[in-house]
């Protein structure tokens, strides 16, 4: 968090806190120059405070000290004071943003608006820094007010709200896209950055790969850690005990791909299409999924502890008997997801998985 400046009075060495219920019967603005003066000479009568005790004061009630908050213009911070029927500040605080606490008193309506763009834009925020990648992190405004965080929402101030955030170093937006470039200092710390690999490598490697799976001459297991894969097609592809770890996935497509026994610690798969793949005993350990179609994915007995899924569709996807320690759900639609036998017990996990696999295919 940014630093700011805080006027307040600190107690010294003192037990516990004290303060008094106070409530605020009326309020007065000064002009700057007036409020000045009145801050350095709260002990002096003046006019507007007789005109209070006059008009404006309560009855005085136990418990309660009821007084005035006197404002000035230009000013964020207020004093209020409590004047017991003197016409001088016989009582003083100084309040810290009385102006802005008190529209909020007098509109909860705009306090409850504010809480939730503020609370959307931490989101949004916490969901950058989850997929955790130098390149401007990328999402749809008009999926942000479909959620009815409120009728009135404002995608102006939600944007300002963003840019007011130190994580935040830069900020495009296109009609419904907004891409957020987040801060080098904000962002995790790779291993290592990842690396572009051509299609006619990938090709030979895929290749390669699949006469090793079946033992053949020239079969090589593929090796793609902390490769970047943007636009690639895996669709009805085995790559079963291929290594991906560290690997950024943009936009790929993986329907009905083969990655039983593959391995995917630390990949970000950013808005891929993931129906219908078959994964088991995969290692998706601190993996990242945004924006991605799962339906129909089989992740049956694979690790999947500290991974995250924001913002993704889950339907029919089986998680059956998977570790899910430290696993997240960030808003994504999962209306049938099948949790059967999954545990967070990691050292559990490891023991039964082997049994439970074989178990499952002999029935």
């Amino acid at each position: 968090m940014k630093p700011y400046l805080l006027k307040v009075p600190l107690q010294r060495k003192d037990p516990e806190l004290r303060f008094d219920v106070c409530q605020v019967d009326h309020v007065h603005e000064l002009s700057d120059a007036e409020f000045q003066f009145f801050q350095r000479n709260l002990m002096q009568d003046a006019d507007f405070l007789h005109d209070y005790n006059l008009h404006y004061a309560s009855p005085p009630a136990e418990g309660v000290r009821n007084g005035l908050l006197v404002l000035g213009k230009g000013h964020d911070d207020g004093v209020f004071v409590c004047t017991e029927g003197y016409d001088y500040a016989r009582y003083s605080a100084y309040v810290p943003n009385a102006r802005q606490l008190l529209l909020l008193k007098q509109y909860p309506a705009l306090e409850d608006f504010g809480s939730k763009l503020a609370a959307l834009a931490d989101r949004t925020i916490r969901k950058a820094l989850t997929v955790g990648l130098p390149e401007p992190y990328q999402f749809s405004l008009d999926a942000l007010g479909g959620d009815s965080i409120h009728p009135y929402f404002n995608a102006d101030l939600f944007l300002d709200l963003l840019g007011n955030r130190p994580e935040v170093e830069d900020i495009e937006t296109d009609r419904d896209e907004i891409r957020l470039t987040m801060s080098a200092e904000s962002l995790p710390k790779r291993e290592q950055e990842p690396r572009a690999l051509s299609p006619e490598d990938f090709k030979i490697a895929c290749a390669k790969h699949l006469l090793w799976i079946y033992g053949a001459e020239g079969g090589e297991q593929a090796d793609f850690r902390n490769r970047e894969f943007p636009g690639t097609n895996f669709s009805n592809l085995d790559l079963s005990s291929a290594v991906f770890d560290g690997a950024v996935f943009q936009s790929c497509t993986l329907h009905d791909a083969s990655l039983c026994f593959a391995s995917f610690r630390g990949c970000v798969f950013l808005d891929c299409g993931c129906c219908d793949l078959t994964a088991e005993e995969a290692d998706f350990r601190d993996a990242v999924f945004d924006h991605c179609r799962l339906d129909g994915a089989v992740m049956t007995h694979s690790s999947l502890s500290g991974a995250v899924f924001q913002d993704c569709c889950m339907d029919r996807v089986s998680l059956k008997n998977c570790l899910i320690q430290g696993m997240r759900l960030v808003d994504s639609a999962s209306p049938t997801l099948n949790m059967v036998g999954t545990t967070t017990d990691a050292e559990a996990w490891s023991g039964q998985a082997d049994q439970q696999f074989f178990e499952e295919e002999l029935q």
